[in-house]
C-alpha cells in the first residue's frame, strides 16, 4: 500500500552514523597505536594492575622475542592474534599453555581498558571542555530520536512511529565516552523514573540488564518503545566497556558512569539470575580485541552485528566519522559490501591537517574509501570530527 503524503512527510530517510577511533580521540581517548604506551605508563597502584603488566612485559619479550626498546611500537593485533590462534586451536604458544593464554587474554582486556580510562580522564582534567562536541552530538541525535516518542503518544495507532525510525549509530570503539553522552541527554529531555513513564533510552539492539537492579533507565529499546517511549540505537560491534556478562547465561549487564566502576566488577561480582539459581558465575569483559581472528561468536555480539546489517540496508545516507576503514576490519568491510543500497549517499568526515605526514595519511584514507565505495557518490569533510558536529 503507497504511503500517504502525510506519511510520508513523518518519515525522513534514514542516517546511520558509523564512529571510529577518531571520533573520540579530540576528546582525550588514546588511539590504538597509544593504548600500548599508556598501558606500560600506568601507576602500579594495585597488585592487580602490577600483576597483568608483569604478565604481558614477559610475554613480549619472553613469547614474542620483542625488542626491549620497541615494546612501545608492537601493534596490538601481532599480540591478540597469536594468542587468539592458540586459543582457538587448543594449542599452547611457546611456553604458554592454553590456560596460560586465557589468562594473558583476560589481563590484556583489564589493561586496554584501564589504559583508556586514565588517558581520557587525565586529558579531560587538562581540558574539560574538549568533549563538548560529544554532548553536542547525543543532544542532536536525542533530538531528532525523539519525535518517535512524541508520535506514539499522540493517539490510540502507534503506526507513525513505526514508520519513524529516521537514524541509528554504528560504533567500533570500546570507550563509553558517547554511551554517557546519551544518557545524559535522554535523561534532561525526560526525568520522570518511573517503570512505565514514556522515556528515551539507550539501545545496543541486543538482551541487556541493568547492573543496577534499581536502575529503571536501562531497558531494552522494544520495551521502551512499548511503552510509547523511543529509541536511540548505538550498536557497538566491538563490545562496550560497560558490558559485562555472564558466561553462563550469556545475559549483558549495563550501566552507565565511570569506566572504573566496571572495571572494578570483572572476575568479583556473580550474575544476580544464576545465582539464585544456585549457579554463580562471575561477570566478565565482553570487548571484541583487535587481532586478525575476530570472536564474532558471542551470541550478543551476534545480535549487534546482525541489527547492524538491517540498518545498514535500511540507509539512504551513511556517515562515516573518524574511521579510517582499515584493512584489518575486513568482517565490518564484508558487511559494508553486502548491505550498503547502491543509491546510498555517503559521507567520510577525516581529519587532513596541516602537516606532511596527517596530509599523507589522509590522501591515504581518502583513497581506500574512493576505491571500496567506487560506486557511490561520496562527500569528503576534511576539517574533522569536531567541526561536523559543530554545522549540525
Amino acid at each position: 500500500m503507497p504511503r500517504s503524503p502525510k506519511l510520508a512527510r513523518l518519515t525522513p530517510e534514514k542516517t546511520v552514523y558509523i564512529l571510529g577511533a577518531g571520533f573520540s580521540i579530540p576528546a582525550g581517548a588514546p588511539s590504538q597505536a597509544g593504548i600500548l604506551p599508556e598501558i606500560f605508563s600506568l601507576p602500579e597502584s594495585s597488585e592487580r594492575t602490577a600483576q597483568a603488566k608483569r604478565a604481558l612485559h614477559q610475554f613480549l619479550l619472553e613469547d614474542l622475542n620483542t625488542n626491549p626498546a620497541a615494546l612501545h611500537d608492537v601493534a596490538l593485533e601481532d599480540i591478540y592474534t597469536p594468542i587468539d590462534r592458540s586459543i582457538a586451536d587448543n594449542t599452547a604458544f611457546r611456553t604458554r599453555s592454553h590456560g596460560d593464554l586465557s589468562a594473558l587474554r583476560s589481563d590484556l582486556e583489564y589493561l586496554i581498558s584501564l589504559a583508556i580510562e586514565t588517558a581520557t580522564r587525565r586529558n579531560l582534567r587538562a581540558a574539560p571542555r574538549r568533549a563538548a562536541y560529544i554532548g553536542q552530538f547525543a543532544q542532536h541525535v536525542v533530538h531528532i530520536a525523539a519525535r518517535r516518542g512524541e508520535l506514539a503518544r499522540q493517539g490510540p495507532t502507534s503506526e507513525h512511529s513505526k514508520r519513524y525510525d529516521p537514524l541509528s549509530i554504528i560504533s567500533l570503539n570500546w570507550d563509553i565516552l558517547l554511551d554517557n553522552a546519551l544518557h545524559n541527554a535522554l535523561l534532561e529531555d525526560n526525568p520522570a523514573q518511573g517503570d512505565y513513564d514514556p522515556f528515551g533510552v539507550v539501545d545496543y539492539c541486543c538482551y541487556i540488564s541493568s547492573l543496577n537492579p534499581a536502575d529503571t533507565r536501562v531497558r531494552a529499546g522494544l520495551w521502551s518503545l512499548g511503552c510509547k517511549g523511543f529509541n536511540v540505537k548505538l550498536l557497538k560491534l566491538h563490545g562496550s566497556m560497560n558490558w559485562l556478562q555472564c558466561p553462563n547465561c550469556q545475559r549483558l549487564f549495563v550501566g552507565f558512569g565511570p569506566k572504573l566502576r566496571f572495571l572494578e566488577r570483572i572476575g568479583r561480582e556473580n550474575c544476580r539470575h544464576c545465582q539464585r539459581n544456585g549457579t554463580p558465575n562471575t561477570l566478565r569483559g565482553s570487548l571484541v580485541m583487535p587481532t586478525f581472528l575476530k570472536d564474532l561468536s558471542n551470541f550478543q555480539i551476534k545480535l549487534v552485528w546482525q541489527n547492524a546489517g538491517v540498518e545498514l540496508r535500511e540507509a539512504r545516507r551513511i556517515v562515516f566519522i573518524g574511521y579510517s576503514l582499515p584493512y584489518a576490519d575486513f568482517e565490518f568491510r564484508q558487511l559494508l559490501s553486502r548491505t550498503i543500497h547502491p543509491e546510498t549517499a555517503v559521507e567520510v568526515v577525516l581529519f587532513e591537517g596541516d602537516t606532511e605526514q596527517s596530509r599523507h595519511v589522509y590522501a591515504a584514507e581518502e583513497e581506500r574509501y574512493r576505491k571500496f565505495l567506487s560506486g557511490h557518490h561520496l562527500t569528503f569533510h576534511k576539517n574533522g570530527v569536531v567541526d561536523y558536529i559543530d554545522q549540525l
